[in-house]
């Protein structure tokens, strides 16, 4: 005896899965019932209508709109076969579904054979008929669509009763998963889709403007709930584009319900048919799995869950997956009804495929937006750490009265806007009082842009300072933005200011003054808005006697002087200032130091330090990467040849047979002893003196022409 089973009839168009009929045996009626247990699968097609039978036992199928199955060609007759439930003898022997032909006038085949009689249908077996291929099957697996997967010649439509005008399978399944309310290359008439387009319009433009996650997924099913008459509605998505996430384990994110009746998930097993996606020839990822609209499907636990009481309440559903722009699954739209409301119709499941593309679109924007928001705090975290870094390793390290005086004119100067002209000697630490002076303005989120004007020619520092355009000189290949354009909004620190030629000078006062300025070669007013501090070891106002440098200029730079004490009138900080540069370099080295000695100390005190606060670092580096004792000692200080002879004769600069000199004169005379004790080598000079060799070279040249 053969149990009287439910059977799909599996139709196809074009070579795809489009639509299921179930073939229901008599007693099983249509209403709340338990599911019978069947697998069900989804080969790779398009937006999928799935209609079930009522019980009646018998589907006939032909041209006319009273069948159960409609098939739309000339070559079906109007009652072109019927497909029928045998109860077999009293025993229930023989019993299962028969196919009979209704003397069509082109035939029925079973399994490629003709028949001429009733014939009993084995599981699977492909019917063939007015050229459509259907495969019928006990089960809607992959096992069962492969083994008759066959390619159509013809369009199908499939029905069940009344609802033959309202669903035209073809019009879903030629368009894979792509809703025709965003095709922008035809759609529906007027009269159908112009309320459904305004609503969808309307929701692109409401997801467009939600500020997070949360009002997107609101906003959405707001859309569903006023569009489509619904019992439950359920949308699952990932809320970090990064996130790996099985389908099976995809968040439940916001649901809708009415009544009494809870939102359920639906079966794995048709979300994994949903969820599913292959890949191309290419090995490209493809979509798959597509929207599934199921009717009639009171008591089948394939396709709806049970509740508490263990009965099956939903009698039509949609399932739509929501994919990014590779094919990626990152949602799943999800609706319900019961008996007592309108099923879900072919026209809801072509507007719900038009959200899922629209919620996908706004997903992606929220996703990037999140993505952004993250690199954000991460760069803000690391420039936080790179400003304490920067502002530990610049700070101002003294603690006499030089030092303090110099720090409140910072506090003071810093929150304006006010021109700052910073001098010293060389070494002092000019630059370190620029960058604090930045740092504590409001201009810190700026850029600070240094420029030595002593490096360069006066061309080629009127092309650093303005920039300059291609090909306005030999060797300008490209066009180049200035440092006034770099620190737009930030601040400029020139550096020996005194060194800039009398044309760039004048130039450089009128952007002081607030004038626009052009790029060398160009024709185009570039505006900033830049703070500038300069720096100089030089008596600018002794070059203005001298018309060396413009006094219009001298006196716009000089709006607010910080001079920087030698490292020699402040003696106090000396061995602070060491034990600031031996804690930077033993971090940075690795080294396990303990400390200066007590003869290291003394060494360090009665230095006179010429080449101030950068000599001063440079012993201290050069202590610690020699160090093989885990002390600093007096024999680890390596200070230069020519202060130490005048350290062990007693002399000193003050004393040495001139009463007073300038400390440019007392700069020039300790270089020129240093060059005598290495015999000429610059190079060598220029290390014990802890300056550039440019730098030395320069201070030699100026002096020859003075």
């Amino acid at each position: 005896m053969i149990t009287a089973l439910s059977a799909y009839l599996i139709l196809r168009s074009a070579g795809r899965w489009s639509d299921v009929f179930r073939l229901a045996p008599p007693g099983i009626a249509k209403g709340i019932a338990k599911g019978i247990p069947n697998g069900i699968g989804k080969a790779a097609g398009d937006a999928t209508s799935i209609a079930t039978g009522d019980g009646v036992g018998e589907a006939v199928l032909g041209r006319s709109s009273s069948n159960q199955i409609v098939l739309q060609s000339e070559r079906a007759s109007r009652r072109h076969a019927r497909i029928f439930w045998n109860s077999g003898d009293r025993d229930g022997d023989g019993s299962g579904w028969m196919i009979e032909d209704l003397s069509s006038r082109n035939g029925t085949k079973v399994n490629g054979v003709q028949i001429d009689s009733p014939t009993l249908l084995r599981d699977p077996s492909t019917i063939e008929l007015a050229g459509f291929s259907i495969t019928f099957s006990h089960r809607i697996d992959a096992g069962g669509l492969i083994a008759g997967d066959q390619q159509m010649t013809g369009d199908a439509s499939v029905t069940s009763g009344d609802l033959t005008s309202e669903f035209d399978a073809s019009a879903i399944t030629d368009r894979r998963a792509q809703s025709r309310y965003l095709d922008v290359t035809g759609g529906p008439g007027p009269s159908t889709a112009s309320q459904t387009s305004q609503r969808l319009l309307s929701l692109a433009f409401s997801l467009a403007r939600a500020a997070d996650f949360d009002q997107v997924i609101e906003r959405t099913l707001d859309a569903i709930d006023d569009h489509c008459s619904i019992d439950t509605a359920g949308i699952y998505a990932i809320r970090q584009a990064d996130a790996f996430t099985p389908q099976s384990e995809l968040p439940l994110v916001g649901t809708r319900q009415h009544g009494q009746r809870s939102y359920r998930r639906a079966p794995e097993s048709l979300v994994a048919i949903v969820s599913a996606a292959g890949k191309s020839a290419e090995g490209k990822l493809t979509e798959s799995g597509q929207a599934t609209l199921a009717r009639n499907v009171l008591g089948d636990s394939n396709l709806a869950t049970e509740n508490s009481r263990g009965e099956i309440e939903v009698e039509s559903l949609i399932l739509a997956p929501v994919r990014d722009s590779d094919g990626k699954l990152i949602g799943l739209v999800h609706l319900t009804t019961t008996a007592h409301q309108r099923p879900l119709n072919s026209e809801d499941l072509e507007f719900i495929v038009a959200v899922t593309q629209i919620l996908a679109e706004s997903l992606r924007g929220i996703h990037q937006r999140s993505e952004l928001n993250s690199s954000l705090k991460r760069s803000r975290r690391k420039v936080a750490m790179l400003q304490q870094q920067m502002g530990q390793q610049n700070r101002m390290i003294g603690r006499s009265s030089v030092m303090i005086e110099v720090a409140n004119k910072i506090k003071l100067a810093a929150p304006t806007s006010a021109t700052v002209l910073v001098r010293g000697e060389s070494g002092v630490g000019k630059e370190l009082v620029a960058s604090a002076l930045h740092h504590a303005s409001d201009r810190r989120d700026g850029a600070l842009v240094c420029l030595n004007c002593a490096a360069l020619s006066p061309t080629l520092l009127e092309s650093e300072l303005f920039g300059h355009e291609k090909g306005a000189f030999t060797g300008a290949t490209d066009k180049k933005t200035g440092k006034f354009e770099a620190a737009d909004g930030g601040t400029l620190m020139l550096d020996e200011i005194g060194e800039m030629s009398a044309d760039t000078q004048a130039k450089f006062l009128r952007v002081l003054e607030g004038h626009a300025f052009e790029r060398v070669g160009g024709n185009q007013s570039i505006k900033v808005d830049v703070r500038v501090v300069a720096a100089t070891n030089r008596d600018l106002q002794a070059m203005v006697a001298d018309g060396k440098f413009r006094q219009d200029l001298f006196y716009r730079l000089n709006v607010v002087e910080i001079v920087v004490p030698p490292l020699r009138s402040r003696p106090e900080d000396v061995l602070l200032l060491a034990e600031f540069f031996l804690d930077r370099f033993r971090k940075e080295t690795g080294r396990k130091i303990d400390g200066f000695t007590d003869q290291a100390r003394e060494q360090l005190k009665a230095y006179d330090w010429p080449g101030n606060v950068r000599e001063l670092k440079n012993v201290i580096e050069r202590a610690v990467v020699l160090n093989a004792t885990g002390h600093i000692d007096a024999s680890d200080v390596m200070l230069s040849p020519a202060a130490k002879s005048d350290l062990s004769s007693g002399a000193s600069a003050s004393t040495s047979g001139t009463d007073a000199m300038t400390i440019a004169e007392v700069e020039q005379k300790h270089i020129e002893q240093v060059l005598r004790q290495t015999g000429g080598n610059k190079s060598q000079a220029a290390k014990i003196l802890g300056i550039e060799r440019s730098t030395l070279d320069r201070k030699l040249k100026r002096w020859a022409n003075e």
